[in-house]
């Protein structure tokens, strides 16, 4: 059964946010517990006397102080001290420069308040203010790279496997240098060759003030493609093969600044300058192609992005909620290229009960004008946005909506296991997870071109998808997700991808 809607249809999101329970709280791999004393009200402050950082044999510590809530000397109210202790470990997490964090606190000889290494303990015997060491630990990832790059040229790994067509295989190195000079900067050399290919570089640098604030990348690229997405019909992507020739060839340099003021928020200032080459045949096609028929054009793109993140683990996050807008204009004084657009996407994380967690994602695309070139143009089916069932589909159209919700369970919450085996450290403390999901979507395309993308019948409805699945995660950001849902079109599947969800 398909369900019409209306274009004005309008979809909302209530979010209620619940801060409770300052007592307790255990992060990933860290814990901190307070115990309170009979007369708490004696203490209400703790002073930093010093934060001692171990573990970074490469990693710079003022990369690690740039996360922290707290620093030497400050003068904290006790009841305030959990929380930025547990929000100054999942900041420093989140650089993904370490694989296990751990803040601990020790108090300083003589004071009467005793600290524990992993919890704070009042006692009945206090003063009005005491002195507190903190300790923080972190295992640090490998950082070097030079992996062999094997990749399916497919949008996702599952559309491949309904042909498993081993010519779409490219491969070469993707030489990558995270955390360099112990700067978090990151450098790249992708070097792919095989269906599609790829020469470039980019280098990216978090912070080049003192205060850590602003930073910069820049980069080049040159792509060529045996194959090039040209058309849906049917609701499936329509391809131009070419196994002899590269029928879509394109050089990209681009500039980005970035501004991060505090330690949730970022802005994003990228400029890009695009050259493009299609073969006779591709501009022939007048669903791809533009209305000059060129084969040979450039423009400047401008992008804005500004996030929000608040997530405790930003690669499969459990508790707290992200935002970000993403405003771009593809083409300035160009004949051959406009393209407006802005992008934006919500999500909230709740612990409902123990083992128990709730996630629900709403994101959305407004573009401008409504004749669009295909070869710009992208609805849902591509990267992360799609509907769960809809894997195999692109729904293409000017403007899209999707919602996304989850229930999980934690069949094995956060653990580490220590192997042995493995000489490194950087390998063999080996943080894991498993989680049972159940999941809702629904997404809405909207395409004004009806009589380019006839036959295409996923466009102007309201989309569904439901299912289970089992989440699997680990070190380096590892995420592997097993999902067997049931489309609205009543089409059952099984389904693999290596992203969180939401």
């Amino acid at each position: 059964m398909k369900i019409f809607v209306d274009r004005q249809s309008v979809c909302s999101l209530f979010i209620l946010f619940i801060f409770t329970n300052f007592f307790h709280f255990s992060t990933g791999f860290c814990q901190v517990q307070l115990i309170p004393s009979k007369n708490q009200d004696s203490l209400p402050y703790v002073i930093i006397h010093k934060i001692n950082i171990d573990g970074n044999k490469i990693t710079r510590g003022s990369i690690i102080s740039r996360e922290l809530r707290v620093h030497e000397h400050d003068t904290i109210p006790l009841v305030n001290l959990l929380e930025l202790l547990k929000s100054s470990r999942e900041n420093v997490f989140n650089t993904s420069l370490f694989n296990i964090v751990t803040i601990d606190t020790s108090n300083i000889v003589g004071a009467s308040h005793v600290v524990g290494t992993s919890h704070v303990v009042g006692t009945s015997h206090v003063m009005s203010q005491h002195d507190i060491d903190i300790q923080i630990h972190v295992i640090e990832r490998w950082y070097i790279w030079p992996w062999p790059f094997f990749v399916i040229s497919d949008r996702n790994f599952n559309t491949w496997l309904e042909t498993t067509d081993l010519s779409k295989v490219t491969y070469g190195i993707n030489m990558t240098f995270f955390n360099m000079r112990g700067r978090n900067e990151t450098l790249v050399f992708p070097i792919h060759f095989g269906f599609n290919q790829r020469f470039g570089i980019a280098y990216r640098i978090p912070y080049i003030n003192n205060k850590k604030t602003i930073g910069i990348g820049f980069g080049a690229n040159y792509d060529r493609n045996h194959e090039v997405v040209v058309q849906s019909v049917d609701n499936k992507p329509v391809y131009y093969k070419d196994l002899q020739n590269y029928p879509m060839q394109m050089g990209i340099a681009f500039l980005e600044f970035f501004l991060r003021p505090n330690f949730y928020s970022k802005h994003t200032f990228r400029l890009e300058y695009n050259q493009v080459y299609l073969s006779d045949s591709l501009v022939k096609i007048p669903e791809f192609s533009f209305d000059n028929k060129t084969n040979r054009f450039h423009y400047f793109s401008f992008s804005y992005q500004y996030k929000d993140d608040h997530r405790d683990i930003r690669f499969y996050p459990l508790h707290g909620y992200y935002f970000d807008v993403n405003v771009s204009q593809n083409g300035f004084f160009e004949k051959d290229v406009n393209l407006f657009s802005i992008k934006s996407s919500f999500r909230k994380y709740w612990q409902l009960y123990n083992r128990w967690f709730f996630a629900s994602g709403i994101q959305g695309k407004y573009s401008l004008p409504g004749d669009q070139s295909y070869f710009l143009q992208r609805g849902l089916g591509y990267g992360r946005d799609y509907i769960r069932g809809y894997e195999y589909y692109v729904i293409d159209g000017q403007q899209f909506l999707l919602l996304k919700n989850n229930i999980k369970f934690a069949i094995i919450p956060q653990q580490v296991a220590v192997v042995d085996i493995l000489k490194s450290i950087k390998f063999n403390t080996i943080p894991y997870a498993l989680y049972m999901n159940v999941f809702a979507d629904f997404g809405y395309v909207y395409n004004d071109n009806k009589i380019k993308n006839e036959g295409n019948d996923l466009q102007n409805q309201l989309l569904t998808g439901y299912g289970i699945g089992l989440d699997f995660t680990t070190y380096y950001d590892i995420v592997i997700r097993l999902e067997c849902s049931i489309n609205g079109e009543g089409s059952p599947g099984l389904y693999l991808h290596f992203i969180a969800p939401i």
